[in-house]
């Protein structure tokens, strides 16, 4: 055993979370091994090369889909084929650049030159600046055939990240939720039975989506948007992929309604998905719970879902296999949030009750004591 090491580890030395490692698991990039009468998932010498080589495959920008094309052959040709495409798209992005720079210094240029107590001037400046914007609607690059649509999506993105960032400042964030209690992992049932108990509000992430998604921007929150007739359709990778998506979509959204919620109400419980990395620094009282169970009500619900419809049996097996491979086996492992930022982790097992869960949080939280 000394020459493997726990997903929890793996996950610490290198800040990716335990969740992305059983994805790519899932995906085949990477495999896990249990040793008997030992709980965690280790990962031997060679595995742990080869989440080496996806993360800084991922830092280039390779896709996932490109990086199993390049783990499932042999040779050079793949690799060289992914990274050749993209140095073209760099290429691409420093032509455009570079033609945007020689345009802006034609501009400064102008000014320099230009006295602005003189009418004439004034107006080169306004033609200079009505020059500049045909320049760029006309401007052809070498291998962009539409140059236009280059520069809007590079701003598209840009104004995304911007928009995704929380405007208030740090410190009077985290005034503003200091007494929001979070409450993450299978926590819908003890999120609702302390908030019966202390007479305190609880929102639910997930039961707002609803809400999130009619106000939601396609331009800032475009996984809020999209639109899919059958969840279970999707390759799983997409809809993992989807719902990690998602959640960084309204996480901003999320926040707004607590801060509402905290002019209200002395406390507030938060249950359920919310980007914890984005958040975690304005986050006073948070625990996470565990589910250590044999088996899973929520996936159990959605294979019963699945087995109701009215459809034939070979879309059935499609769609269960769909979820299946998104459920997977049973995992007992210490979750992401609490190895990263040691948020407190309660275990639920089979033998847990939602009371004794209750009254666990309560604890921690110190509720019992007001």
């Amino acid at each position: 055993m000394t020459d493997l090491i726990k997903a929890g580890d793996l996950s610490n030395r290198y800040g990716v979370s335990t969740r992305t490692l059983r994805y790519y698991e899932e995906i085949g990039l990477i495999k896990s091994q249990r040793i008997a009468d030992y709980a965690y998932r280790m990962y031997d010498d060679t595995n742990i090369k080869k989440l080496e080589q996806i993360l800084i495959l991922r830092k280039l920008n390779i896709s996932l889909k490109d990086i199993q094309r390049i783990f499932n052959t042999t040779g050079s040709a793949i690799v060289l084929e992914v990274l050749g495409k993209k140095v073209v798209d760099i290429d691409e992005e420093v032509s455009l650049l570079h033609e945007l720079k020689e345009i802006v210094i034609a501009f400064i240029r102008q000014i320099e030159q230009a006295d602005f107590t003189q009418d004439a001037d004034v107006k080169l400046l306004y033609s200079k600046a009505k020059e500049i914007e045909s320049q760029l609607i006309s401007t052809k690059y070498t291998g962009n055939p539409s140059p236009t649509h280059r520069l809007f999506d590079v701003t598209k993105k840009l104004e995304e990240k911007a928009a995704s960032k929380l405007s208030i400042p740090d410190n009077i964030m985290k005034r503003l939720l200091q007494n929001v209690y979070f409450i993450w992992g299978s926590s819908k049932a003890t999120a609702n039975e302390l908030g019966r108990r202390y007479g305190i509000p609880v929102y639910h992430t997930c039961n707002n989506r609803a809400k999130h998604e009619k106000n939601a921007d396609p331009k800032f929150q475009p996984a809020l948007c999209r639109i899919v007739p059958d969840y279970w359709a999707l390759d799983p990778e997409d809809s993992a992929q989807w719902e990690i998506d998602i959640v960084r979509d309204f996480t901003p959204m999320v926040i707004m309604d607590l801060i509402q919620l905290t002019a209200k109400h002395e406390k507030v419980i938060c249950e359920s998905d919310i980007d914890i990395d984005s958040i975690i620094h304005y986050v006073t009282h948070a625990v996470t719970i565990s589910d250590y169970s044999a088996a899973s009500e929520f996936w159990d619900n959605q294979r019963d879902e699945i087995r109701s419809r009215d459809i034939a049996e070979e879309e059935k097996e499609k769609l269960m296999r769909n979820l299946n491979a998104r459920a997977g086996e049973p995992k007992r492992e210490i979750p992401y949030e609490a190895v990263r930022y040691g948020v407190k982790q309660v275990i639920q097992d089979d033998y847990s009750t939602v009371a004794q869960l209750a009254d666990a949080v309560a604890a921690y939280f110190g509720l019992c004591h007001d």
